[in-house]
């Protein structure tokens, strides 16, 4: 996964190289939902005179415990926003990210609350809206599903709900709602928390009050895959300083590549706290890994915290994606304990997903992002191997594709796409030998002629396969 984007910005390469081993993440900390001047942010700017997107990063960089910042404008000209602005903010997010200092990122809160709900857009250096003369692409009002879309087509962008509300987003996690594939493939999180939205608060010490827990327990139930975030929406120039939460980023290092990355990944966390430092693992795999194998899930969770606050409770969930029921608890670390392993027997052919809640003494709240893991049927009674994880991404697709997985040993690879009837349309790989480490493939649609219509990716490495449906639109 981690090399996937890469790949992509890159320059749309056929094949990734890297045969790196598994990366080391550093933990950093950041907002993504703030507002300068060119929406409807900077309200204080008579008496503090910050207005553009350039000073805001400023002001967020000199914050205590903010590693990156991104301001997601509202996309219509009713709050503010005109389109050659979106523009500039791009520019002087790029201008003022200083890798290993501080990353500023640019993007758009698309949507009205009167319509269907506000969602956070990243990685769309377009502006995407409805008003006449007010659009680079246009997109309808409260057409969600044409939102997602116009996400898919652009590789390494993603959505987060800003403060989702009951019937939001077409109802889209409604018990009565279909699930939707597009969504999934866009939406990357949703918030525990969002705001104070209008505080002038700058001394750390205004937390938010509200909770959006349950729509994360809904989407997970539903089947989607979510992380969950952690948001200020910044309207006074505050950035970083009213609220000690943050969403906190596991990425190898920070720049604006690999922070993006691992959004992407759902590799993040919530924490009512600026310093909490969250390690969870499945089979040794990162939190939003999506994987599957053929042994019992071996489960980790530590915390630490800088300022030693105790742990005064620390909890596992798992959860069967698509039962529409909730997560239940099914391990819970002793009293006061800041560790917890857990072994789960996990049948043949079954799916869960887990994630973890500590809660500090002082009230603090952290929440992880999900691990999702399919324990697949072994094939063979001697040296099983262990089918490989195969991400698909995006999906529904309408145009390039990345196809990318990480290989735990040094093997044979075949990589191909079959059509509806079982025959192969594309060969990716075959019988590569490939090292350890992640390996990621570009599939054009357009290029390879392939129609709209449903397909399977299979990926083979040591007589174990791996199949992922792939929709082309």
């Amino acid at each position: 996964m981690l090399k996937t984007f890469t790949l992509i910005l890159a320059g749309f390469c056929w094949a990734l190289g890297a045969r790196a081993q598994a990366p080391t993440y550093n933990y950093y900390f950041g907002n993504l939902h703030a507002h300068s001047s060119y929406s409807d942010g900077n309200a204080d700017e008579a008496t503090t005179g910050y207005s553009t997107p350039a000073q805001d990063y400023s002001f967020a960089n000199a914050s205590l415990h903010l590693d990156f910042l991104g301001i997601s404008e509202h996309n219509h000209a009713q709050a503010g926003m005109q389109r050659p602005n979106y523009a500039k903010g791009i520019r002087q997010a790029d201008s003022t990210t200083v890798n290993g200092q501080f990353v500023a990122l640019y993007g758009m809160e698309w949507g009205v609350i009167s319509g269907g709900g506000h969602i956070l857009v990243y990685g769309v250096d377009q502006l995407l809206g409805w008003e006449a003369g007010n659009y680079d692409v246009f997109v309808a009002r409260s057409d969600y599903q044409s939102l997602f879309k116009q996400i898919n087509r652009r590789p390494g962008a993603f959505a987060l709900f800003a403060h989702p509300q009951t019937g939001d987003y077409g109802n889209l996690y409604s018990a009565s709602t279909a699930f939707s594939p597009r969504a999934d493939s866009a939406i990357v999180g949703t918030p525990l928390r969002s705001g104070p939205a209008m505080s002038t608060n700058l001394t750390y010490s205004n937390p938010s009050t509200s909770s959006y827990e349950s729509t994360y327990r809904t989407m997970l139930a539903k089947g989607y895959h979510v992380g969950i975030s952690l948001d200020h929406d910044n309207h006074n120039t505050t950035f970083g300083r009213t609220t000690q939460g943050r969403i906190v980023v596991l990425a190898p290092s920070l720049t604006k590549l690999d922070v993006m990355q691992a959004l992407r990944a759902r590799r993040f966390y919530a924490s009512d706290d600026w310093n909490t430092q969250v390690n969870f693992t499945l089979n040794a795999q990162p939190m939003g890994s999506i994987m599957q194998g053929t042994t019992d899930a071996t489960i980790s969770v530590n915390v630490a915290d800088a300022d030693n606050e105790a742990v005064q409770s620390l909890t596992l969930l798992r959860g069967v994606p698509g039962s529409g029921q909730n997560a239940v608890t099914v391990a819970t670390a002793p009293a006061g304990s800041a560790s917890l392993s857990y072994a789960d027997a996990v049948t043949a052919g079954s799916s869960y997903y887990y994630y973890a809640v500590a809660l500090q003494a002082d009230g603090h709240r952290i929440v992880t992002s999900p691990i999702w893991y399919n324990r697949t049927a072994v094939t063979s009674t001697a040296n099983a191997v262990a089918a490989v994880a195969l991400d698909v991404f995006p999906n529904p697709a309408q145009g390039p594709v990345t196809l990318s997985y990480f290989l735990p040993s040094a093997s044979e690879v075949s990589l191909e796409v079959l059509d509806g009837l079982g025959r192969q349309v594309s060969v990716l790989s075959s019988q590569e030998r490939q090292a350890a480490g992640p390996h990621s493939y570009l599939l054009d649609a357009r290029q390879q002629n392939l129609a709209a219509g449903i397909y399977t990716v299979r990926l083979t490495q040591q007589g174990a396969t791996t199949h992922r449906k792939l929709v082309i639109e």
